[in-house]
């Protein structure tokens, strides 16, 4: 992947922990894969390109979840830049290419 580790962190580290780990549960007994979905979502609201499509990124992002959810200690979540970290590592071992669209700032008509 082009796309740095420590620049995906940086990137969708706080995004993931606002948005998707406020609804991990830390009462429920099995991992939330549901939030597949949210990582792939935040990914792409939060300029991100992933090349490849949602079912196939819960695939990747699915063991991910389980492990980090079996490693957390009861009645806790995960930091999100270990997620994000855990989560780079998976897609760039599958191969999977993730992209930064880069910032434009608009400014008003003078």
């Amino acid at each position: 992947m082009e796309l740095s580790r420590d620049r995906f962190i940086d990137q969708f580290a706080i995004t993931f922990g606002v948005h998707c780990l406020r609804i991990w549960s830390t009462r429920f007994k099995s991992a939330p894969t549901h939030l597949t979905t949210c990582f792939y979502e935040w990914i792409r609201t939060s300029g991100g390109r992933v090349s490849l499509l949602g079912a196939d990124f819960a695939t990747i992002a699915k063991p991910v979840i389980e492990d980090l959810h079996r490693v957390t200690p009861k009645g806790e979540r995960p930091e999100s830049a270990l997620v994000a970290g855990r989560l780079y590592d998976a897609l760039d071992a599958a191969g999977v290419e993730v992209t930064i669209t880069p910032f434009v700032m608009i400014t008003a008509a003078r």
